[in-house]
């Protein structure tokens, strides 16, 4: 069953100087639990994929289905985790994890198990009194990923989560997502610019042209779905990697 269907769709972006389409006639399925991560070059469209999924925007033509639901705008059943910490520096780890079930109006006690339970998940349960301030880079993306798991979502959007941070937390982040969608699948589209990070996390990568975007390829990643960090030394990795990077290449030459 597909959980996500983006049909015909393009988005143009017009100011009083200029008309920019963006993306170009677009088409994917996105199977429920799947994950898709999507690259592509620099400024080709990728983050409009996702606002467009989102709902912070619309599409000049095509549609867009979760569910079966057509996309009109954003929704309970759609949680969004930016490269930018989303974090609240005047409430705790813990209130910053309840904070979505809160403003939908579930109960204190039925909140706490929630937040508890998620704070579990990332290894975080030490520290939900502690403050933002207080915590690293990687662990207040952690703060992202519990909160946005804990308002309940269907579908999880991953615009570059890791982009800002050093390798050693960016493939620690790896595997708490990785442990995190073990324990409770969800259907999630990733933007990353790392082909290693999409081959790692992904069971399809879709490859974008650059602008106007459309989707070049999508490749399947055969390496099931307990991967060790070790896996980037495997020969078949590197393969499928060096395919990828040489498909964006071509994708940028043809369009020089």
């Amino acid at each position: 069953m597909a959980d996500i269907l983006i049909d015909g769709v393009s988005k143009v972006f017009t100011t009083a100087r200029k008309r920019t389409l963006a993306l170009n006639e677009t088409s994917l399925t996105i199977a429920s639990d799947e994950i898709v991560c999507v690259v592509g070059p620099s400024g080709c469209g990728k983050t409009t994929l996702l606002n467009l999924i989102a709902g912070f925007i619309e599409p000049t033509a095509g549609t867009i289905s979760v569910a079966s639901r057509r996309v009109e705008g954003p929704g309970a059943d759609r949680a969004v985790v930016f490269q930018a910490d989303a974090v609240f520096p005047w409430q705790s780890v813990g209130q910053n994890v309840g904070y979505g079930m809160r403003m939908r109006g579930v109960g204190r006690a039925e909140r706490a198990a929630r937040v508890e339970h998620y704070l579990n998940l990332v290894g975080l349960s030490d520290f939900r009194s502690a403050y933002p301030k207080e915590l690293s880079g990687g662990m207040r993306k952690r703060v992202d990923l519990a909160r946005a798991y804990a308002s309940g979502p269907e579908v999880l959007l991953l615009d570059e989560p890791f982009g800002a941070l050093d390798l050693f937390t960016k493939e620690a982040m790896w595997l708490a997502l990785q442990g995190v969608v073990r324990t409770e699948p969800k259907t999630i589209v990733f933007v990353t610019h790392d082909i290693e990070e999409a081959l790692f996390l992904g069971d399809r990568v879709v490859v974008m042209t650059p602008r106007p975007a459309r989707v070049h390829s999508v490749v399947d990643v055969p390496f099931g779905a307990d991967r060790s960090l070790d896996l980037r030394a495997d020969t078949d990795f590197q393969a499928l990697r060096n395919e990828i990077a040489h498909t964006l290449r071509e994708v940028q030459d043809d369009a020089a």
